[in-house]
């Protein structure tokens, strides 16, 4: 997985591709080797902790600006909407599936940081998906407001998953949180000030439509003595 993250994206097959889009990471790049098979299992309840992850957070934030260069070079109107369609509807699925776990157990900002592997993963996986959902949104807003309009509840879905996410605020890095404030004024109308402007929305080209071909005039007729009778002729 590490290998597929840090090369480049070009060429990727579409599956591939949609594996690194949804940001389902388990962290196992912390573990270094030629060998991927031969890489003990590693114990993250042993060397994770808040500090550690921050820095593995930012390595994470890198590669999704990566992922939105890739969409970005998809000229295909169809193509990206399947990918981004595929990547939105696989976030939202681990921000309520991983949203569950923490809630269940107590899991906040506040609290000690997770010392259960699958809670580690649990809270990497929800910090990440919710940046990755604010680059997608604020990059392709119009796509993605197409793609979530099916999905009923994903205003107030998302808007509590970066309100949890901000409170990390000693993990995440300065960008990742100004880019979360820029979001919450995005999918919130009623939130918005008045200097608010999306800076990472795509300047649309409207396609210019050719010149109308001017129609003929139709042919006058030629003055002179006409063929047909007059009525009052006899």
């Amino acid at each position: 997985m590490w290998s597929i993250l840090c090369r480049p994206l070009e060429g990727l097959t579409l599956a591939t591709t949609l594996v690194v889009l949804t940001g389902i990471i388990t962290l196992l790049g912390l573990a270094a080797a030629k060998d991927v098979d031969q890489v003990p299992k590693l114990d993250l309840t042993k060397i994770m902790n808040d500090k550690v992850y921050s820095k593995v957070f930012v390595r994470r934030r890198e590669e999704h600006k990566l992922l939105v260069n890739h969409l970005r070079s998809i000229d295909d109107y169809a193509k990206r909407y399947k990918l981004m369609k595929l990547g939105l509807d696989e976030i939202i699925r681990v921000i309520r599936e991983e949203g569950g776990k923490l809630r269940g157990n107590q899991i906040t900002a506040k609290s000690e940081f997770p010392k259960d592997q699958e809670l580690i993963t649990a809270l990497a996986q929800f910090l990440e998906n919710t940046c990755l959902f604010g680059e997608i949104v604020l990059h392709f807003p119009d796509m993605s407001y197409r793609i979530l309009k099916n999905v009923t509840d994903w205003r107030e879905l998302m808007t509590q998953a970066l309100d949890y996410t901000k409170a990390f605020n000693h993990i995440l890095d300065d960008k990742s949180i100004e880019l979360l404030g820029l979001l919450n004024q995005e999918i919130n109308v009623d939130q918005r000030t008045d200097e608010y402007v999306n800076p990472y929305r795509e300047v649309e080209t409207v396609a210019t439509e050719p010149p109308k071909k001017k129609k003929k005039d139709k042919a006058k007729l030629k003055k002179g003595p006409s063929l047909t009778p007059s009525r009052n002729e006899l």
